[in-house]
């Protein structure tokens, strides 16, 4: 199954909706198809000046038809926009439920800044494939069959020539486009222009010094004479794509035109009729190559986000009788070295480190988030590869430094780690840690930004403190915190009798070496 296929199914996109959707726009262009071939035949039925009331029909058909197109038109970006829109709210859920239960850890790997992209951008990006590549290529294949079959019905050679000209912008120009846009994407993702550039600007005094000046505007130059030729060599299908699409309409309409007049036999609104149909049936066709680089991107971000959600995870049954943590010479997935824990339940652990050894890994790692690359690693006895996931989100609460604050109450952003604690033990855990001056109803209007950095880190630990996880794993709870009030928490956290829900429980705090 392509990654493209098990987004949508992910965002269950149906074919019914589709294909409503694609009737709807061919609908559009199918009252624009008509109106304009009605048209050729009134103004040549016209020209033989026949009684104004044989011309009534075709007058209120031609106003009908220019009426509804708009109506039809309005209807299409309704129920195609709709299609996508779903799709979105379905694909974003469904996305973050399989992160959620995914246990190898791409989610957990990713930023903040990463993630959201992840969920926002290549999602819209899947959406965006609904609305810009698929109905409208559906929509085209439908206009395409019924205006070669309404071509043949008028000339079996001018179906035969409009076949020829869709095959060119219906397939051939799409093709070209999206290859000029992949080859644009390759040579812009280099960047060596904006490398040499960067460098030119950031350290021209030392090379002024150094006396390499000329040698990097030299290297600068080069570069963007590279640039600038892989992006005219990438985007030279494109122009060709242009010009087929022009040559492929412009050329049908030509033979088209020579087969009438070359096989006309008397019959003006016949003639008018032909000549005109090959003017409006290419319209569909316009959107294909846009269709076709939106495709790609649809394309690319899928496999993004069929990265990131990974495989389906098995199933695991097995369920700790304890909460006996026992890690040895356990491998990280990013980090350094190896690392060995024992923590029985109610046990305190302190890990200290500089930057960059893994220590937020290492969390992560134990709580079951992301795997281990080698090692070992047991809760009471059961490895975590066989851990139910469901018990492990419930007894192990992992709460890493840039955990969210939302734009809500204060008792709200508590209630996200411990949907049940009271009032009671809410106030609690923020007299803890020194918010005294909140109360639970206070309303932080604009999220972390209503908070100091302080402020912020002193709410992320009430919100662990009102967990009833039996295990906490903290990740620099007292970072941005004034020295003796941090002291105080560590003591706290890891000496005295716990405030909030449990007042016993294993908890492990990484923190930075002091």
């Amino acid at each position: 199954m392509s990654d493209l296929v098990l987004m949508l199914r992910l965002a269950q996109v149906r074919a019914r909706s589709l294909v409503l959707a694609i009737f709807v726009g061919a609908l559009t262009l199918l009252a624009a198809l008509t109106l304009t071939v009605l048209s050729g035949w009134l103004i040549t039925r016209a020209w033989q000046m026949p009684p104004i009331l044989d011309l009534g029909i075709a007058i209120t058909a031609v106003r009908g038809l220019g009426i509804s197109r708009a109506v039809f038109r309005y209807l299409d970006r309704l129920v195609g926009h709709r299609v996508a829109l779903d799709a979105t709210t379905r694909l974003r859920a469904a996305l973050f439920d399989a992160i959620a239960s995914d246990n190898t850890g791409a989610a957990h790997s990713l930023s903040r800044g990463a993630g959201l992209a992840r969920l926002g951008s290549d999602a819209d990006r899947v959406a965006d494939f609904i609305v810009r590549s698929l109905i409208p290529a559906g929509i085209a294949l439908v206009v395409s069959l019924i205006s070669v079959g309404a071509a043949i019905a008028l000339h079996f050679w001018t179906g035969v020539i409009l076949l020829v000209g869709f095959t060119i912008t219906g397939g051939l120009v799409p093709y070209l486009a999206a290859m000029s846009y992949r080859r644009c994407q390759a040579a812009l993702s280099t960047d060596e222009l904006g490398i040499a550039l960067d460098d030119q600007l950031l350290h021209r005094v030392e090379f002024a010094v150094a006396g390499l000046s000329r040698h990097q505007i030299d290297r600068t130059v080069a570069a963007s004479r590279r640039n600038s030729a892989e992006i005219v060599a990438a985007e030279r299908p494109l122009a060709i794509a242009a010009g087929l699409t022009e040559l492929g309409m412009g050329l049908s309409t030509v033979l088209i035109v020579a087969v009438g007049l070359a096989s006309y036999q008397g019959s003006a609104t016949w003639l008018g009729m032909l000549v005109l149909l090959p003017l409006a049936a290419f319209e569909s066709h316009g959107p294909l190559g846009s269709a076709a680089t939106h495709a790609v991107d649809a394309k690319d971000a899928a496999a993004r986000l069929r990265k990131l959600i990974g495989s389906p995870a098995q199933t695991r049954s097995k369920q700790p009788t304890s909460y006996d943590i026992d890690a040895t010479d356990l491998a990280l997935a990013h980090g350094t070295g190896t690392w060995t824990l024992v923590a029985p339940f109610g046990s305190r652990h302190r890990i200290t480190g500089p930057s960059g050894i893994g220590k937020t890994t290492f969390l992560l790692t134990l709580a079951g988030l992301i795997p281990a690359a080698g090692g070992r690693l047991e809760i009471a006895g059961v490895p975590m590869s066989e851990i139910n996931q469901d018990w492990l989100r419930t007894h192990i609460h992992a709460h890493p430094e840039d955990e969210w604050i939302f734009a809500t109450t204060i008792r709200d952003n508590l209630l996200v780690a411990a949907p049940s604690a009271t009032d009671a033990i809410m106030a609690e855990a923020l007299s803890a840690v020194g918010l005294t001056d909140f109360s639970l109803g206070d309303v932080l209007a604009a999220g972390a930004d209503s908070l100091s950095s302080g402020q912020r880190r002193r709410l992320l630990l009430a919100r662990a403190l009102c967990s009833t996880a039996p295990v906490l794993l903290l990740d620099e709870p007292t970072e941005h915190i004034a020295s003796e009030d941090a002291s105080r928490l560590l003591k706290m956290l890891l000496e005295e009798p716990l405030p909030g829900a449990l007042r016993e429980r294993t908890v492990v705090v990484v923190t930075h070496a002091h």
